[in-house]
């Protein structure tokens, strides 16, 4: 279940083997330690946290998501999961499991056994239901982990690229806000699923929504106030929803390489004059909200610049500092965003991930643009 922070090197010493199972609720304070105090290095050193409950966004209807977790001595040292939802491939909706949340705990760096045992069970536990395709995102500097992957180790499923996903943090300061919050538009779940249907046949693995997975994320801080829409003669042709996800999932700055934390504040005093965002300070969360549900018509630019600094208002008002928006590297919007709003970019690797007769695999994707939602992964 790759998909984030196997960033050390791997061997394959035969060690005792720590058991595999579903993960359940009583394991979920061991779980979100290990989400703690595992962070993705790098220049800033973070951490993906589901506090306070990493059960919070499961069990939505239209989804199916499973956790696996290793125990050893007492305590979580693997987990993974998968979450399967209805996406489109190819232009037809498909059941589709998107892999992720792989964490090795630091005291067991090394251990490929442990990872390989971990893939077994999951193609086990899938294979009396199956879903048609599985994907995953791998960070793009993360090399270590795309060697592995990409190695078809015994036991391993294969891994296959399929295309670059770049996720762009956008600061909002700068921008004016009137404080209210936004109206909501004139359409229903019903008008936005008609349009998101439209727009997602033309991605590989965007979601297929329905109106109760829409109604059942109202209780996950997505309203219907939150969606926004540019329309042209009635009828909407671009639409995007500001999803601020903190109460439940969070990016948590753990600390900065010692240069950069060195030049922090003078990094911050320039930012300051030339009014823009700061380096938080190490232990904070991100004040940050995805761009979610993105669905504009390749022929109106003018609505997507226009629906995405209506959204960056709306968030200055909510105290929300980051717009996370999410694309492939060769989509159309993305050309169009670093023109109008620049940013700073985090790439990653899209792969298609494939058992023996467990999944379909790449070569079964026609060439539409890769769209799956940056808010799910």
């Amino acid at each position: 279940m790759a998909g984030t922070t196997l960033d050390r090197q791997l061997t394959i010493a035969g060690r005792v083997q720590a058991p595999f199972a579903l993960a359940t609720p009583a394991q979920d304070a061991d779980i979100r330690r290990l989400l703690r105090e595992n962070p993705m290095a790098g220049k800033i050193t973070l951490t993906f946290e589901r506090e306070p409950d990493y059960f919070a966004g499961a069990g939505l209807p239209g989804t199916e998501t499973q956790t696996i977790v290793a125990n050893e001595g007492g305590r979580v040292i693997c987990m993974g999961n998968c979450s399967i939802r209805e996406r489109f491939v190819n232009g037809q909706p498909r059941r589709v499991g998107y892999l992720g949340g792989l964490r090795l705990d630091a005291a067991v760096a090394g251990r490929f056994d442990i990872l390989r045992r971990g893939y077994k069970f999951f193609q086990k536990l899938q294979a009396s239901r199956p879903a048609d395709f599985y994907f995953t995102s791998i960070a793009a500097d993360n090399v270590l982990a795309q060697k592995f992957l990409e190695r078809g180790l015994p036991g391993m499923p294969a891994y296959k690229f399929v295309g670059e996903f770049v996720t762009v943090l956008l600061p909002t300061k700068g921008l004016a806000s009137d404080h209210s919050e936004p109206v909501a538009d004139t359409f229903d779940f019903n008008e936005l699923l008609n349009y998101f249907d439209k727009y997602g046949r033309d991605y590989q693995f965007a979601p297929r929504w329905s109106v109760a997975e829409l109604t059942a994320l109202q209780a996950l801080n997505l309203k219907s106030g939150d969606f926004q829409s540019i329309r042209n003669d009635g009828n909407i042709t671009a639409c995007a929803a500001l999803w601020d996800q903190r109460a439940f999932k969070q990016t948590v700055i753990r600390r900065y390489s010692p240069w950069l934390a060195m030049a922090r504040p003078a990094v911050n005093f320039m930012a300051r004059i030339m009014n823009q965002p700061c380096l938080p300070a190490a232990g904070s969360v991100l004040a940050h909200a995805f761009v979610s549900h993105l669905a504009v018509e390749p022929q109106n630019p003018a609505g997507f610049i226009a629906l995405i600094t209506q959204l960056k208002k709306i968030a200055v008002g909510r105290k929300i500092k980051f717009l996370t928006v999410g694309f492939a590297a060769n989509d159309q919007c993305l050309t169009l965003l670093r023109r109008q709003f620049g940013g700073r970019e985090y790439r990653s690797r899209i792969y298609v991930v494939h058992w023996p007769g467990l999944g379909g695999s790449a070569s079964d994707l026609d060439s539409r643009c890769l769209g799956p939602e940056v808010a799910l992964l």
